[in-house]
């Protein structure tokens, strides 16, 4: 779980710095309970593969600041879904 800020931060104790990686995303916006996140990873991965957009490896969740209205209909919910993609053979890095 992470929260995300402006400028980098030290850390203390189990909090720790840290940065999303740079490059090109796969990404999606999941409406739903967080137990149903899986269906989010999956369409990312399958759209990639049906479109030649391999893999870098990492992926992570963006989670929406919570709602009271979200208490009572978890379809609401947001969380995106993202994946980095391996860059181009031929680009720079």
């Amino acid at each position: 779980m992470g929260v995300e800020v402006d400028s980098p931060i030290p850390g203390y104790g189990e909090v720790v710095g840290s940065a999303t990686p740079d490059g090109e995303v796969a990404t999606v916006m999941h409406l739903g309970p967080y137990d149903r996140l899986h269906e989010a990873h999956g369409a990312i991965t399958r759209w990639c593969s049906d479109h030649g957009h391999p893999l870098a490896g990492p992926n992570w969740e963006i989670y929406g600041h919570w709602r009271d209205e979200w208490n009572n209909d978890p379809g609401k919910i947001e969380t995106q879904v993202c994946y980095l993609l391996k860059r181009d053979a031929g680009s720079a890095d």
